[in-house]
C-alpha cells in the first residue's frame, strides 16, 4: 500500500491543480479572516465576539469551501488515470481496482489532513489575535467533528470519481454542495442534510444559531454517528466492489 501511494504521489506532484486548490485555501483563510475582523470592528455588535462564535464561524466557512475543495481533489487524482488511459502502466505495476482506490482515497486524506491543520492553525491564530481563551472540551469536539466530516465528505467524493469516469460529475456535486452551503449558512433542516454527504461538514456543527442565539446543537452526536456510519458504509461498500472486478 505504500508502494501504490508513493506512485499515486509520483503521478500528481507536478499537476496543475495543486495551484486551484491552493487558491481555495487562501480565499478560505481570507473569508474567515475578514469575517471575523468586520465582526469584531462592529460598534454595535449582534454576537459576543467569543469561542462560541469562533467555531462557528469556522464550521460555517468550512461548509462553503470544503465540499469545492474535496470534490476537485478527488475527480483530479483519479482523472490522471482515466482520462489519460493508463491502463497498461497499472497493469506493469501489479494495480487492480481496490488498490487503484486504497492508494488514491489514503493521498487524498493526506492532503485533507493538511487541509485541516490548516484549518486547526488558522483558529488558533485568530483566537490569539482577538484575545478568545478557550475553555472546556468545545475547541477538540469541533475540530473532530470538522475531521470526521472532511473524511467522510472525501471517501464520498473519492467514490463518486472512480466509479462515475465523467469528473465533470463529481466536481458538480462539490460546487453544488458549496453553493447550498454558502446560500443557505448551513441552515438547512438537519434531518435533509443527513441524506445530503456534500453537506456533512455543514451538518456537524457542533453549534447552531436560533434567533441570534448561539447554542450548543442537541444533535450533534446523532449526526456524528450517522455521518461516521455512512462514510463507514460506502467505504466497504466501494472496496467490495472494487475487489470483485476485474483488474484495471
Amino acid at each position: 500500500m505504500i508502494k501504490d501511494m508513493f506512485i499515486e504521489i509520483t503521478k500528481n506532484k507536478r499537476r496543475p491543480f495543486w495551484l486551484g486548490l491552493i487558491v481555495i485555501m487562501v480565499v478560505e483563510i481570507f473569508w474567515f479572516y475578514a469575517s471575523m475582523i468586520r465582526t469584531q470592528s462592529l460598534p454595535n455588535k449582534t454576537f459576543i465576539l467569543d469561542q462560541n462564535y469562533l467555531l462557528l464561524m469556522l464550521m460555517t466557512v468550512n461548509g462553503f469551501f470544503a465540499p469545492l475543495f474535496i470534490s476537485i481533489l478527488s475527480s483530479r487524482i483519479v482523472a490522471i488515470d482515466v482520462d489519460n488511459k493508463m491502463l497498461s502502466v497499472l497493469r506493469v505495476n501489479n494495480q487492480n481496482n481496490r488498490q487503484l482506490y486504497t492508494a488514491k482515497l489514503c493521498l487524498g486524506g493526506l492532503i485533507v489532513l493538511i487541509y485541516w491543520g490548516t484549518q486547526f492553525g488558522l483558529v488558533k491564530y485568530m483566537s490569539t489575535c482577538i484575545h478568545i481563551v478557550f475553555t472546556g472540551h468545545l475547541f477538540v469536539i469541533t475540530m473532530v467533528c470538522l475531521l470526521i466530516g472532511l473524511i467522510t465528505t472525501l471517501v464520498f467524493q473519492m467514490s463518486v470519481s472512480f466509479i462515475v469516469k465523467r469528473q465533470v460529475f463529481s466536481i458538480l456535486l462539490g460546487a453544488v454542495g458549496s453553493f447550498i452551503a454558502m446560500m443557505t449558512s448551513g441552515m438547512l433542516p438537519q434531518k435533509i442534510m443527513r441524506f445530503v454527504p456534500m453537506l456533512y461538514v455543514s451538518l456537524l456543527n457542533p453549534l447552531v444559531l436560533k434567533a441570534r442565539i448561539i447554542e450548543i446543537n442537541q444533535s450533534a452526536l446523532m449526526n456524528l454517528f450517522v455521518v461516521f456510519f455512512v462514510g463507514l458504509g460506502i467505504f466497504i461498500f466501494i472496496e467490495w466492489y472494487t475487489n470483485k472486478s476485474l483488474e484495471v
